[in-house]
């Protein structure tokens, strides 16, 4: 059931490869019709025939390509005979003129040679560079100038193994004849061979150009005809393209217009690997002309349309797109079933009962006409296990219960609630089914499904009555997530606990959409977020305060879109989100990432939905097929892939970068003349790492130049210089993960050489010369410099007292009030706060006295603002001679002042202030030709340590003032006193 997933690489420049090698560095090589090609798993590197150049590609036809013993890339063309690759100049050199310059096939002679299959002939090229033909070199033999060889192969026995156009032949040794071997093709012709592979165990596997495929099971053994399994299948009629051990025991035929066979050894069963449009990581096309596994175990095969890649190795994640009878695999929903079936409800309306491993049991049709027996058309939406074997169905349209052997379809009607209203989340615990829809939370006994009792309703109180989980608890409460945030419904008594959020403090339950919820071992309640990660309750205080704490990318999350999570039972909690899954340790915190190197593939998911099986399996649901998740299975071992230069520009001329990669000896410094400096140098390096490419990371630094590493782009990763000083230095270049795993580094010294300028003997001359212009200059300068320096000491002199008289008169502005000079409302909070805080260090009490002027406002209505003015300016300078010389008195505003009695203060000082200030306002003040009669009301309060504050003095003491105009004005009140 679980499906093949491929990578697909769609660039045009690397579809249609006619062969495929990977050299001793890492890199992927591809023979094409248009050119050889060089991939390191991003980018990919092209050489052309160029009839200009005599170290370039002689012809860009590429049929073969052949990895020697000793590292040497062996190219055969289409019609320029066999080239050799000179990484070291990165130059291609043609080898000696062969019988014909079709080359299609190359393989070791195990002597430091090569067999050479030609469109006429087999030839040898000797370690020497001599070319032998086969039948001339062994004595006796076929010269198949009539047939080609298109095939060549070496077996572990040193045995020689040649594909013809008219049959398969076979030499024991470089020196015995070849012998043909016959196989039983139907019509008693010899088929043409188009492939010939020898797998892990010494079984050689033959593909023909008519006549399908053939396996040798031993030295020696008569060829096997593979059939396809189950009968019925057309393999024995069709072209093999190409044949590839995907993993051992399992191989892949590439067939002409028939997608992949993969046949498994040990069993002789079979199954098509095809392209499916409606599949995002299907097969690209099914003509797969080239396949290879390279020594990291990923799988590549060339189609007509892409380079699409496979990776065999993970196992802890099976990807199900299909099955038997669906049309197309989305599902929203899923219940573990107690018998070890997992139900998927599908956005067709159906369910599918699987085995998550084994495959389909069954599927809960749609009924055929609406009110007929069946579920209803539209999503399944959430499901729960009910009593006695049964099952509650969410859909689009209402509540449904079904049987646990998927017969019985039938509606539940909730009262009071509408038949046909969605409900989008379930749950059932002790005999109570919560459901849950746009219209809040509903209640009903499970026990009779044909007129159930509506136990309980919530909305509003929900904070928003969109629910989206729910989880019931064993004390009766029951956790509800809505699309705005999470509430607690009291087991006993109506309403809810809605939970504050927050964007900011990470304490708090983040805002948003609730996915799913989870109580752990420890009774934590676990929270999923659309859009905001995963939330973990850790306690709740007395006062009912909750704390959170939050994991997001930034803890290691792949992204902050959660739809799921599952327990695995084990300590750990899986999820599924936007990109990929991941796994969280409840003890340690520890975020595990799994993604497509793991075999994760589905790239988008549903809410809610997963589930974990009677086996350990778990499951998510996704909008294109389903993850199965074994996280026993999952390999944490990852090798380590090689970190290259792949190539290299100086002077903005481009030059080989092989002699830089560390292939066991020094490698010898890059030096950079002057001329190339100016020009810059550039550098591009890759970790040949296929599987995890796109999740790589890329930093580098030029040690004794740069003071910390550089980040570069990850499709890029080039690192660049202009200019640099004359020295020595070591470029450093290293890749990691994303998550600081896998780390791999490399580098090279590099020698800037100084221009003649710059070296040490023009220096000191320079530097002489320099020297005794100086001596000049500072002699006629110094004279100069002392004259200005006076003057500008006198103009700064005279700017800073400027700047002084106007910082004084700024402060002035800002703390005194403009009519009366005295300080204001400003200058006196600050003086109440300070007075405030020494009192509290000291454990002296101060005092404040609040002063209305009586009769203010009359006097300004009859005479108007300027004999108000007068007034106030009288007030503000009897007031200083009224209070103690310790004492500051302000005007906080209008007809208001105030007084602060410095400390050691006590009722006879307050009494003795306040009975001076009310008799010296009660003088006439003479204006124009006006007396004016005032008086003045005092309200008093006593600042003590410990037992105040700033506000409750001040509201003292205006409420002392208020008693005193209350009492007849003109007079004065303590605080505390009648």
């Amino acid at each position: 059931m679980g499906h093949i997933s491929f990578r697909n690489h769609a660039d045009p420049v690397i579809s249609g490869a006619m062969a495929m090698a990977q050299d001793r560095d890492g890199f992927l090589w591809l023979g094409t019709q248009m050119g050889l090609l060089r991939w390191d798993g991003q980018r990919m590197r092209r050489h052309v025939a160029d009839p200009g150049k005599a170290d370039a590609m002689p012809d860009n036809y590429v049929l073969s390509l052949h990895i020697a013993a000793n590292g040497t890339l062996w190219i055969g063309t289409s019609a320029a005979g066999l080239v050799r690759y000179d990484p070291v100049h990165d130059a291609f050199v043609r080898m000696p003129r062969l019988r014909n310059v079709r080359v299609s096939a190359l393989a070791d002679d195990g002597a430091g040679g090569l067999w050479v299959g030609t469109g006429a002939s087999l030839e040898r090229v000797a370690a020497d560079g001599k070319v032998y033909a086969a039948a001339t070199h062994s004595g006796t033999g076929p010269t198949f100038a009539d047939t080609g060889v298109d095939q060549l192969r070496r077996d572990r026995h040193g045995g020689l193994w040649v594909g013809t156009r008219r049959g398969l032949w076979y030499g024991r040794t470089a020196e015995a004849p070849l012998q043909r071997v016959g196989l039983a093709a139907p019509g008693g012709r010899e088929p043409a061979i188009s492939a010939i592979v020898e797998d892990h165990a010494g079984r050689l596997w033959i593909g023909t150009r008519v006549h399908g495929a053939f396996v040798i099971p031993s030295p020696g053994a008569k060829p096997v005809a593979v059939v396809e399994s189950p009968s019925g299948g057309t393999l024995d009629g069709e072209r093999v393209f190409s044949i590839v051990e995907k993993s051992d025991g399992v191989m892949w035929l590439g067939m002409e217009a028939g997608g992949i066979i993969e046949v498994d050894v040990a069993t002789a069963r079979t199954q098509r690997i095809r392209h499916r449009p409606d599949i995002p990581d299907t097969l690209r096309d099914d003509d797969p002309m080239a396949m290879l596994r390279t020594r990291d175990g990923q799988v590549f095969v060339s189609t007509v349309d892409a380079l699409s890649q496979h990776d065999p190795r993970p196992q802890g994640v099976i990807t199900i797109r299909t099955l038997p009878g669906v049309d197309k695999l989305s599902v929203p929903a899923l219940l573990a079933r107690p018998d070890g079936q997992v139900w998927m409800g599908l956005t067709a309306g159906a369910i599918a009962r699987v085995d998550p491993v084994a495959g389909m049991i069954g599927t809960i049709s749609v009924a055929r006409r609406p009110g007929g027996a069946g579920l209803p058309k539209g999503s399944i939406l959430a499901l729960a296990n009910g009593p006695h074997n049964t099952v509650f169905v969410g859909t689009q349209q209402g509540l449904y219960m079904v049987d646990g052997d998927g017969s019985g379809v039938r509606r539940i009607a909730i009262p009071e609630r509408p038949a046909e209203a969605p409900v989008y989340a379930l749950a059932a615990r002790a005999g109570v089914v919560w459901v849950g829809g746009l219209d809040g939370i509903w209640a009903i006994g499970a026990a009779d499904s044909h007129a159930p009792k509506l136990l309980r309703h919530e909305d509003s109180a929900l904070g928003d009555r969109r629910v989206t989980a729910i989880l019931p608890m064993p004390d009766g409460d029951v956790w509800v997530g809505t699309r705005a945030g999470l509430a607690r419904v009291k087991g006993a008594g109506p309403g809810a606990e809605v939970m504050p959020t927050s964007a900011v403090d990470p304490t708090r339950l983040p805002n948003g959409y609730i996915t799913s919820l989870h109580a752990d071992a420890h009774g934590r309640l676990w929270v999923t977020n659309f859009s905001a990660g995963v939330a973990v309750l850790l306690r709740t205080d007395a006062d009912g305060r909750r704390w959170f704490r939050r994991f997001t990318t930034t803890e290691g999350l792949p992204a902050n879109g959660v739809s799921a999570m599952v327990d695995d039972g084990a300590g750990g909690l899986w999820f599924s989100t936007d990109i990929g899954m991941a796994g969280l340790d409840t003890t340690t915190f520890a975020i595990r990432r799994v993604g497509s190197a793991d075999g994760a593939n589905i790239a988008a998911f549903w809410t809610a939905a997963g589930v974990r099986d009677t086996r350990g399996n778990l499951v998510f649901g996704g909008l294109n097929g389903a993850s199965v998740l074994r996280p026993g299975r999952l390999d944490t071992a990852r090798g380590t892939p090689p970190l290259v230069a792949t190539q290299l520009s100086l002077g903005a001329r481009e030059m080989p970068a092989w002699s830089f990669n560390r292939h066991g000896a020094p490698v010898r410094p890059l030096a950079i003349t002057p001329a190339q400096r100016e020009r810059g140098l550039s550098v591009e390096f890759a970790a040949l790492d296929f599987g995890l490419a796109a999740e790589r990371r890329y930093a580098y630094r030029l040690d004794g130049f740069d003071p910390d590493w550089i980040d570069t782009d990850p499709t890029i990763r080039r690192a660049n210089y202009t200019n640099l000083p004359p020295g020595d230095y070591t470029l450093r270049m290293r890749s990691t993960l994303a998550d600081g795993s896998g780390a791999v580094a490399t580098g090279f010294p590099v020698h800037v050489e100084p221009a003649w300028h710059e070296q040490t003997l023009v220096r000191m001359l320079e530097g002489a010369l320099a020297v005794a212009a100086v001596a000049l200059l500072m002699r006629g300068r110094t004279s100069l410099l002392r004259k200005r320096q006076l003057e500008l000491e006198t103009l700064v002199e005279a700017r800073t007292s400027e700047l002084r008289a106007i910082q004084a008169r700024l402060e002035t502005m800002a703390y005194a009030d403009a009519l009366t000079g005295l300080p204001n409302r400003r200058l006196f909070n600050d003086e109440l706060r300070r007075m405030a805080a020494q009192s509290e260090r000291d454990g002296e009490p101060f005092g404040l006295l609040l002063i209305d002027l009586d009769k203010f406002k009359a006097v300004n209505d009859s005479l108007g603002h300027d004999a108000g003015d007068a007034l106030l300016v009288s007030a503000a300078r009897r007031l200083p001679d009224a209070v103690r010389a310790t004492d500051k008195v302000v005007r906080l505003g209008g007809d208001e002042f105030a007084v602060l009695l410095a400390a050691r203060v006590d009722g006879a000082a307050i009494a003795e202030v306040s009975e001076r200030i009310v008799a010296a306002m009660a003088q006439p003040v003479l204006y124009k030709s006006h007396s004016l009669q005032i008086s003045a009301s005092v309200g008093a309060a006593i600042f003590l340590p410990r037992a105040s504050d700033v506000d409750t003095i001040y509201k003292a003491a205006d409420v002392a003032l208020y008693r005193t105009k209350q009492a007849g004005r003109n007079g004065w009140t303590l605080a505390g006193t009648r």
